[in-house]
């Protein structure tokens, strides 16, 4: 199964979600792909991301921002939204077994206890996503 998490930057919230997916598949022996991709990709990785990523855990090497146009996009069967932005900017294709967007807060200028509530959620939504306890 290959699995997209487009935001508008992937700087923060796809970057985080791409980390916690990979590193969750894995342990749940899923075999996927996990992808992450930006409407508008910054050019660079919030540094505290990366910070918070390695100190719970999540593996950060490759972890870089990407245009949608990097990925396998026609080819993604689960394609998940995390601005509004990308919801609006990135169109369903029939080839998309299924299509969520996920609210979640704009991390513009969070706080390093509001990045890691952020991860928090973002794990809880993988979990379930993967149907994993």
């Amino acid at each position: 199964m290959k699995i997209a998490f487009i935001s508008t930057k992937n700087a923060v919230r796809s970057i985080m979600a791409e980390a916690v997916a990979r590193k969750l598949s894995r342990l749940a022996l899923l075999t996927s792909e996990i992808y992450s991709a930006g409407v508008e990709p910054a050019q660079e990785v919030w540094e505290e991301v990366i910070a918070l990523l390695k100190e719970k855990g999540y593996p950060t090497e490759n972890l870089r921002p990407k245009g949608v146009d990097s990925i396998p996009y026609d080819q993604v069967d689960v394609l998940i939204t995390l601005s509004s932005e990308a919801r609006d900017r990135c169109p369903y294709s029939e080839k998309h077994m299924r299509r969520e967007h996920w609210v979640l807060e704009e991390p513009s200028s969070m706080t390093r206890e509001e990045l890691s509530k952020l991860l928090e959620q973002l794990e809880n939504l993988i979990k379930t996503l993967f149907r994993i306890s």
